[in-house]
């Protein structure tokens, strides 16, 4: 199989006329052309310049060459120019990585507009919290609760989900929630990473005497479990209140919680459907600030460390 660096390396040399003017092209030292020439020259059966005095001079079996790599070279461009193009054109995929809850109660009624403005572009999502990696290309956009964005990706903040405890209004009568607390359940929270630890921080700090009875690793399945009146756990506000069977705990003042950032990696930053969908998510979530935060003021129950050193400034 060709190793088409060794023709890089070649063509490097052909053009600049010398094995240094190569290796500064290329940044790299001139034994290294040296070396990756005579292994090409010797695969190929041929001399691709003579040495003399004078320098390098490339044989007519070179030039054959050389003349083979520039149209190889121009088909390579028009890919590039092609694909460039497709990418600037407003059709094509699109995974977005979400956390359930944001999805269902945020997210879908406000897509369908935006899909009957984009027919050309297909809208997967896909269900995760910490465990994606967009640089493996598992999602194209991700939307992560975090304080500490990872450096490698780019992206911006989207604002801050207000949490608070609950309880169905039954599990709390039945159990005398509101007078002692020590007969409860909990349900925890399932997934790792700083979600986990905040989660965790919170039922030591508010309800140290409950025992965790339940884990779950989506948030949905938390609130059917809390629907179903089988213990007490964190939910967003946004979903709490908004359920007229639960009750909000008085027990722990609201917490907001780490930034929303909206993620990509640098690679995507050009793409045109990627910037268009990005645009209308970051639309969203700042007409609807008030609703994810729950009514809880920006200082209130802060748990976030105030890092957000990210992409959002590359």
């Amino acid at each position: 199989m060709a190793d088409w660096d060794d023709y890089r390396y070649f063509a490097a040399v052909a053009r600049h006329g010398s094995v240094r003017g190569a290796a500064e092209r290329l940044g790299v030292n001139a034994s290294t052309v040296t070396r990756r020439l005579d292994a090409l020259e010797a695969r190929l059966g041929v001399m691709l310049f003579t040495r003399s005095q004078r320098g390098l001079q490339i044989t007519p079996e070179g030039a054959q060459v050389i003349g083979r790599i520039d149209v190889v070279g121009d088909a390579l461009d028009d890919i590039e120019a092609e694909l460039k193009g497709r990418d600037q054109r407003l059709e094509g995929r699109i995974r977005l990585a979400v956390p359930d809850v944001l999805a269902v109660h945020f997210l879908l009624e406000e897509l369908a507009p935006f899909l009957e403005a984009y027919p050309g572009i297909d809208l997967e999502l896909v269900p995760g919290y910490q465990n994606l990696d967009l640089s493996r290309a598992d999602a194209d956009i991700a939307i992560r609760a975090t304080a500490h964005p990872p450096e490698d990706m780019v992206g911006r903040p989207l604002g801050r989900v207000a949490l608070a405890a609950y309880g169905s209004k039954r599990y709390v009568a039945q159990h005398q929630v509101l007078v002692e607390l020590s007969g409860a359940a909990w349900i925890d929270w399932a997934q790792g990473g700083e979600i986990m630890q905040l989660y965790a921080e919170m039922r030591e700090r508010f309800f140290p005497d409950v025992r965790v009875q339940l884990c779950c690793d989506q948030v949905m399945m938390q609130h059917a479990a809390l629907r179903a009146h089988m213990g007490l756990g964190i939910l967003p506000c946004m979903l709490g209140d908004s359920d007229d069977t639960l009750l909000r705990l008085p027990h722990m003042p609201a917490q907001v919680g780490p930034d929303l950032w909206l993620l990509m990696h640098p690679d995507l930053r050009g793409v045109r459907r990627v910037q268009v969908f990005s645009a209308f998510v970051v639309e969203i979530f700042e007409g609807r600030a008030a609703q994810l935060r729950g009514g809880v003021g920006e200082n209130a129950g802060d748990n976030s460390s105030g890092d957000n050193s990210s992409g959002d400034s590359k």
